[in-house]
């Protein structure tokens, strides 16, 4: 397999981008999209959403989405998996309810999974993982540094990857927290307005509810 890491210093630059309003008859954003409108500098495809027989149009996340620290999608009660960033910045990967989330100061979150790495040690990840495939990952070293992978699959130069590929690639940067977002061909890295890896789908980058995204270093006068 063959696929793109981009690794970020500042884990406070790292923030979910989504749609305004969710509908599963509405369409989503392309990455792209979602970059373009956050002013980003980079970004990755997010959580899992409603694909029904695979030509979902995007607009319905699933799980839970928190941006900005205010519960987007989900709810209090429910327990979901969560991969996403704390007050502190630091990536927390998990299960726990919204209110959990809410509570532990969870600032912008998305649902998937499995997680992969919890305090430095790999997770059991039972079979193969859906075999080869397209793959995200979003991962953290011990310094803040936070990992962002993206694995092509599905293709003569790249196959794909299983969980076990992603988790020997994420110890290998030096992960100590790591999980999975959506794959397949929502898999994509943009950096600097242009897409990094080669998209699994002969449609090319599909519509999407969620992404996280890079935002712009500040600069020497804090703005």
């Amino acid at each position: 397999f063959k696929g793109k890491m981009m690794i970020v210093h500042d884990p406070s630059r790292l923030r979910v981008a989504c749609l305004d309003a969710f509908d599963a008859e509405a369409p989503g954003k392309r990455l792209l999209e979602f970059v373009e409108q956050e002013q980003a500098i980079a970004g990755i495809n997010g959580g899992g959403f409603v694909d029904l027989n695979g030509v979902g149009k995007g607009g319905m996340p699933l799980g839970i989405v928190i941006k900005d620290g205010k519960l987007r999608a989900g709810s209090l009660g429910g327990e979901y998996s969560i991969i996403g960033f704390d007050q502190s910045d630091r990536l927390i990967v998990g299960t726990m309810t919204g209110q959990e989330a809410m509570d532990r100061g969870i600032r912008d979150a998305v649902s998937f999974g499995p997680t992969f790495i919890v305090n430095g040690k790999a997770m059991e990840v039972a079979g193969s993982g859906g075999g080869l495939n397209p793959r995200t990952v979003l991962g953290q070293r011990a310094d803040g540094a936070v990992l962002m992978l993206v694995i092509d699959g599905r293709q003569s130069h790249s196959i794909g990857a299983t969980y076990k590929d992603c988790i020997d690639v994420m110890l290998q940067y030096g992960a100590v927290n790591a999980a999975n977002l959506d794959g397949g061909s929502s898999s994509m890295l943009v950096y600097n307005g242009e897409v990094q890896n080669v998209c699994a789908s002969l449609y090319g980058s599909r519509p999407l509810p969620t992404a996280f995204i890079v935002t712009q270093p500040l600069d020497e006068g804090g703005n």
